[in-house]
């Protein structure tokens, strides 16, 4: 976070060096239009029509070792998880593709290559793949490659099976749109970027609808661990990729997308045009990455900072603002809710300041922390101040809605702190987030402790992709669909 002004960007610490390439190859708080939502319901017990549940996730015991030729394969666990990857997707996409695509038939990949970027290279598609942690889709000689010695074993590692399957999805995204012509020659990368990561998204409906031979995944964790490994791969803010040409995207604009893959299918990916994605997504052109600053400290000043840009954005609701004290407070009634808490009685927000730096610590390859930035830690405050403007509205601050309304909310707010915030709506205030911030809000929405999506009593939706899209409508969208679609 920032004043007016000012940016900073952070370098995402101990993360495994992975470009998803398309190619190898140069080769005021309203309603903005053209962003789909589905606005009039909600559901805390399902995911976008099915039934929310945690459950086993990953490879299907019994399932079979697909047939498909690989070339330079070692036949060792990873290429075997890479090939029954790529035939489950081949399967899905044979099924799907016809429908969404005029009836045209799907033409699996003509190669599949695997290779070890810690052994002496060859040439593969004009690269030499010594050192090369990737795995890609070629179009002009229609391949899809992987790196079995080092990308596939710390994603396997990381994040588990699912993680390789994920990659591997997107990649044969790529494929996808070249052979349905989404994509015209001179679409920017993140074009295609977002359209692969949707296309992973309609992939992993499948699965978790129960239909893949090879795979499981459950609409609970499964998920949320899913799109965990595509928040892992974001663009970095202050990276040489994050604005230039190969911009992929940050972690917001991935999970964006594969949320809408998953809830409308492909169709929906189909329509990810220059247009739509520019209107959408948070790589802001004024962002420069030699503007950095480091993170804004939890101090008297900066919770002073952030308590006038709450007044500011939630201003026009009409709400009495709480008032922010720095230090835990009891409440008569009412448990408190670590970091902060929000007293009805006295429409007070007591925080524990200790905690809050902990959060607002993010994680490095020199640090264990637990936390994730300064801007996750600054969200728990802003979701008990959504509770506050909530109460003067007259909704229950105790049940699920509340805790969607409150993630809508807070997304809200952050859309307005940015300097040219999505769909051309005025930014509000003087302190000023960047695309790193909302990443930030999306990896604390992940994990299970965070207070962006949570009750007055603390309790947090218990659906991952739920937290995450209630977070992304406030974000895109603005205030009003916070009442709309979270109206219990």
């Amino acid at each position: 976070m920032a004043t007016a002004n000012r940016r900073r960007g952070r370098i995402l610490g101990a993360a495994v060096s992975v470009i998803a390439c398309a190619s190898l190859v140069s080769g005021c708080a309203q309603v903005i239009s053209g962003v789909p939502t589905t606005l009039g319901g909600y559901s805390t017990s399902s995911v976008a029509g099915l039934p929310a549940a945690d459950g086993p996730s990953g490879p299907k015991e019994g399932a079979p070792q697909a047939p498909l030729p690989v070339e330079g394969t070692d036949n060792g666990e990873m290429d075997k998880l890479a090939r029954n990857a790529v035939a489950d997707v081949d399967a899905y996409w044979a099924e799907a593709f016809p429908q969404a695509f005029d009836g045209k038939k799907f033409e699996p990949v003509k190669r599949l290559i695997s290779y070890d970027s810690g052994a002496p290279g060859g040439q593969l598609c004009k690269q030499n793949t010594a050192g090369m942690v990737n795995a890609f889709y070629c179009p002009s000689e229609d391949l899809v490659a992987w790196d079995r010695g080092t990308l596939l074993p710390e994603l396997n590692n990381s994040f588990g099976p699912l993680a390789v399957v994920t990659v591997l999805a997107h990649e044969m995204g790529h494929a996808v749109q070249h052979r349905a012509g989404t994509v015209a020659q001179n679409d920017p990368v993140i074009v295609l970027e977002q359209q692969a990561d949707c296309f992973t998204g309609a992939y992993f409906r499948h699965v978790a609808e129960g239909s893949s031979q090879y795979f499981q995944v459950s609409t609970g964790s499964g998920l949320n661990e899913v799109m965990g490994v595509l928040n892992f791969i974001r663009d970095s803010p202050g990276s040489s990729d994050f604005t230039g040409s190969n911009a992929h995207g940050t972690a917001f604009d991935r999970v964006s997308a594969f949320q809408f893959g998953f809830s409308d299918g492909p169709q929906r990916c189909a329509e990810m045009t220059n247009d739509e994605v520019k209107k959408r997504t948070t790589l802001f052109q004024n962002w420069k990455p030699t503007q950095q600053e480091t993170e804004l400290p939890i101090d008297g000043k900066s919770l002073k900072a952030v308590e006038e840009s709450l007044h500011s954005v939630f201003r026009d609701t009409g709400a009495d603002p709480p008032r922010i004290i720095a230090e835990p407070k009891t409440c008569s009634g009412r448990q408190p809710t670590s970091p902060a808490s929000f007293c009805t009685e006295t429409n007070t927000i007591s925080l524990n300041v200790p905690e809050l730096r902990e959060i607002a610590t993010p994680p490095s390859k020199a640090s264990q922390s637990a936390g994730y930035g300064d801007f996750a830690a600054y969200a728990q405050i802003a979701s008990r101040y959504a509770l506050s403007v909530q109460k003067a509205a007259g909704y229950s601050l105790d049940d699920e809605a509340a805790g969607l309304r409150t993630a809508c909310m807070v997304g809200a707010w952050s859309g307005l702190l940015v300097e040219d915030p999505i769909g051309q709506r005025n930014p509000v205030g003087k302190l000023r987030i960047v695309p790193e911030d909302i990443d930030e809000g999306v990896s604390a929405l992940l994990g299970e402790e965070s207070l962006i999506a949570a009750n007055a009593n603390g309790d947090q939706v218990p659906v991952g992709f739920a937290r995450v899209e209630a977070f992304r409508v406030g974000v895109q969208e603005g205030l009003a669909p916070c009442t709309t679609k979270y109206d219990s």
